[in-house]
């Protein structure tokens, strides 16, 4: 028998329409267990299966709906890690591929994931997406660009095929970590070394000798000759481009030898008179640079402490002429006195010869009357004087 709950049930899944006609049939007579229950009339009677098999529908329909209730739900949780971000999704299971594609995920050259595209999804799983980032590298090669999740500055040269060692120059160290944007440079640095000979050149040396006149011819007491020696050069490039070159070393293979001559420190002065101070100079040469030869009818010495007749004090090398054969500045060579200059005269110029042409005399000054006597009066001595 249908209690009211049951039949408050049935009205809220039932027609309203099939609600009335089941509401206006009869009640049932009350059963007795005397007399049976009047048999139905076949209308009353299908009503009866219609009211019985909605009150099943009705039934299945609970049934359902409970069962939906107290399942377990089928979907599960994934966590998401993308750029910063992360984020917690409830989600039916699929594939990787298929869930980042739902929230727009889209991996670009070079970024990574945790796990692979085609795994499924699980409950709790994570999933985490890791951008690359530029970095350049400049090599010999020029600019390469790639893109990267991380590593070191040595994985990033050998992701480009740029070879290095202890010499080349980095403008990182090898072990620093990339970092986003990073410019790395890469200098190839080659070392070699090249060897030269140079000649080494012999060097004079000098042994003075005061006992002889420094005009005096040297001697050559040692021939030089020079040396040889090994250079080691460090060369240095950069790039292909040499950048510096430097000595290393130095090897000496033979030695030089010095060339030593000896020399004369004497001063040699032109005579031994006193006071002399004119540094003796080789006698000229007659029919070369004007000098001409002159024979002197007589050649006298004299002294004296008064200016000449050019105004000059006198002094070793004042020569007195007479200006009938020789003009006064004449440059004039006697041998025995050495060199001289005409600058004074004397009364000899009065003096004439036998033949009354005038007397060609020199009087040579010298600072002694004592050498002028030893001197004396020489006839008919040759000189020679500079004319022109």
């Amino acid at each position: 028998m249908l209690t009211m709950k049951r039949i408050d049930s049935i009205k809220q899944y039932m027609p309203a329409a099939l609600w009335k006609r089941a509401k206006a049939q009869p009640a049932p007579a009350p059963h007795h267990t005397a007399a049976p229950p009047p048999i139905p009339s076949g209308r009353r009677w299908w009503l009866t299966a219609l009211d019985v098999f909605l009150v099943l529908a009705v039934l299945a329909g609970v049934a359902w709906f409970v069962s939906l209730a107290t399942a377990p739900d089928p979907r599960i949780t994934v966590h998401l890690c993308a750029d910063g971000v992360t984020s917690e999704h409830f989600v039916f299971p699929s594939d990787v591929r298929t869930f980042l594609s739902a929230r727009g995920v889209v991996l670009d050259s070079g970024d990574t994931l945790s796990c692979a595209l085609t795994d499924t999804l699980t409950d709790g799983m994570e999933i985490a997406v890791t951008r690359a980032f530029p970095v350049a590298v400049k090599s010999q090669n020029g600019v390469a660009l790639l893109h990267t999740t991380g590593g070191t500055v040595g994985d990033a040269l050998r992701a480009v095929d740029v070879e290095y060692d202890v010499n080349d120059e980095l403008s990182h160290l090898s072990f620093a970590d990339l970092e986003p944007g990073m410019q790395i440079v890469h200098t190839d640095v080659i070392t070699e070394y090249d060897t030269a000979y140079k000649t080494l050149e012999y060097k004079e040396e000098v042994v003075k000798d005061d006992t002889v006149y420094n005009d005096t011819k040297p001697v050559l007491l040692q021939e030089g000759q020079d040396g040889t020696k090994q250079v080691t050069y460090r060369l240095v490039y950069k790039n292909g481009v040499r950048v510096s070159r430097e000595v290393v070393d130095q090897v000496v293979i033979t030695p030089a030898t010095p060339e030593i001559k000896k020399v004369g420190t004497k001063i040699h002065y032109q005579t031994h008179l006193s006071g002399e101070f004119r540094i003796y100079k080789d006698p000229p040469v007659a029919g070369k640079n004007g000098w001409v030869e002159m024979t002197m009818d007589y050649i006298t010495a004299y002294t004296a402490d008064t200016r000449t007749s050019t105004g000059v004090r006198p002094k070793l090398g004042t020569i007195a002429v007479n200006t009938y054969y020789i003009p006064y500045g004449t440059e004039i060579y006697v041998k025995g006195y050495g060199y001289g200059k005409a600058q004074d005269t004397g009364a000899f110029r009065n003096y004439k010869r036998a033949d009354g042409t005038p007397v060609n005399q020199l009087d040579l000054f010298m600072n002694t009357e004592k050498e002028c006597r030893r001197w004396g009066r020489k006839r008919n001595v040759t000189v020679l004087v500079k004319l022109g």
